[in-house]
């Protein structure tokens, strides 16, 4: 089932800012080549189908690319981003594959995955189908063959649980990502 753009002000195509609704364009629109800009509505928007093909804001801290019929998985972030891992913090958001969080509601941690196997809270969020790794959702069917009892892993807890295992060479960088996480978390959590 394809998505729509989320509500907000795009071009329409005849160069023009309207508004979409989430469903379709309205009558409101702005003119950024207009000498005075303000907002004028008109009795025909340009067209009643979905958004024109292009970059738009996924209101998740990205621009992402819009077929006109779906959102693809083309992104683009500010160039401020971090990675680890295939978890990518920008700003005020993180983001895991096509999952996003804001980062002030998730806290970042690193641990073995016996160790995270035998924590009661996080195979909890396998049962509340909460639990999401590299290849997908994370059930209590697949938690064994998801999470490598010998290798380190990253974890990013919120409303959602990343997990996702990283090579125990790369540790002091994980352990750096974590740390950047958890100190934007903490910098935007009361902003």
């Amino acid at each position: 089932m394809a998505t729509q753009p989320a509500a907000g002000w795009y071009d329409d195509g005849s160069g023009k800012q309207r508004w979409w609704d989430g469903t379709h364009w309205t009558e409101q629109y702005i003119d950024l080549r207009a000498p005075d800009i303000e907002l004028r509505t008109d009795a025909g928007p340009p067209a009643a189908g979905p958004a024109l093909a292009g970059w738009y804001d996924d209101q998740r801290g990205r621009t992402r690319w819009w077929d006109g019929r779906r959102w693809t998985a083309d992104v683009r972030y500010s160039g401020q981003e971090q990675d680890f891992a295939g978890i990518v913090i920008d700003g005020r958001w993180i983001h895991f594959g096509d999952l996003s969080q804001p980062v002030a509601e998730v806290e970042a941690s690193v641990d073995s995955g016996d160790a995270l196997l035998r924590r009661p809270a996080f195979t909890t969020a396998a049962v509340e189908r909460r639990m999401f790794g590299p290849g997908g959702p994370v059930t209590p069917r697949t938690i064994n063959r998801a999470i490598n009892r010998m290798a380190p892993h990253l974890v990013v807890a919120g409303a959602q649980v990343w997990v996702t295992p990283y090579p125990a060479a790369h540790d002091p960088e994980a352990r750096r990502f974590v740390s950047w996480v958890n100190t934007s978390a903490e910098h935007y959590r009361y902003r």
